[in-house]
């Protein structure tokens, strides 16, 4: 049964979310590229605001850039995003994957941090999410998301096939890793890929939630209840 994750990048965004009734609030600033990290104040403000049970999830950048990150991360968070870009280039990329969920857990013990592959990884100088994959799988991996780099209009579809993203998903079923799936979604997409089978555990939205269809627009309530109850309609589908 999948799940919808939104993500916002301000406190009225978050408190229309959490009206609209989203299963997982993602904290991103789409302005800052794919993974764009929020200031740790803005976070901090978000938090505040939300009920303190609520899961959250946020966006902390690319792995690449782990030099740049603040030296402690926001506390109460469920799920932390990495972005795996110019890994070709890191050679210690999986050292630095090991450090950080070392610091997480500390934080959190019951949080993850939940590595972004990215569909375009040509353009994001990295590798073949699959390929990605197979080598998290020896590193006690909870969960992934597949995600586009380069936030241009282009769909995930444009980049990875619906056979490649079988072959993810049943890779993660079988080391039971989650998986999320996101990149210029939206219901009229989500519906095909869910016909041919592809079925994770999150579908990741933010343009498709905006005013405009424009991810650096608002978000909307009415379009965030409608992507729900779409996703809904499809879980009882593929239920029955």
């Amino acid at each position: 049964m999948a799940s919808v994750l939104i993500s916002v990048r301000n406190v009225e965004e978050a408190k229309v979310a959490l009206q609209a009734g989203v299963d997982l609030i993602d904290l991103k600033d789409p302005e800052k590229a794919a993974m764009g990290m929020m200031d740790l104040s803005l976070i901090s403000q978000i938090q505040n605001e939300l009920p303190k049970d609520l899961n959250l999830s946020m966006a902390c950048g690319e792995l690449c850039d782990i030099q740049n990150l603040p030296k402690s991360l926001p506390a109460a968070m469920s799920f932390y995003k990495f972005g795996l870009s110019a890994c070709k280039n890191i050679g210690n990329w999986v050292e630095n994957w090991l450090s950080l969920k070392a610091q997480v857990q500390l934080l959190n013990p019951s949080a993850f941090i939940v590595p972004v592959l990215y569909g375009d990884y040509l353009k994001a100088n990295s590798t073949k999410p699959f390929d990605i994959l197979e080598i998290l799988c020896d590193h006690s991996c909870h969960a992934v998301m597949i995600d586009t780099w380069e936030k241009n209009g282009s769909s995930i579809i444009d980049w990875i096939t619906v056979e490649e993203l079988l072959e993810i998903q049943n890779k993660c079923k079988a080391q039971n890793i989650k998986f999320a799936l996101a990149g210029s979604l939206n219901l009229e997409k989500v519906i095909r890929l869910v016909k041919e089978g592809v079925r994770p555990e999150w579908f990741g939205f933010r343009g498709a939630a905006c005013k405009d269809q424009s991810r650096n627009k608002t978000i909307d309530f009415h379009l965030t209840s409608g992507l729900i109850a779409g996703v809904k309609r499809l879980n009882n589908l593929v239920a029955s």
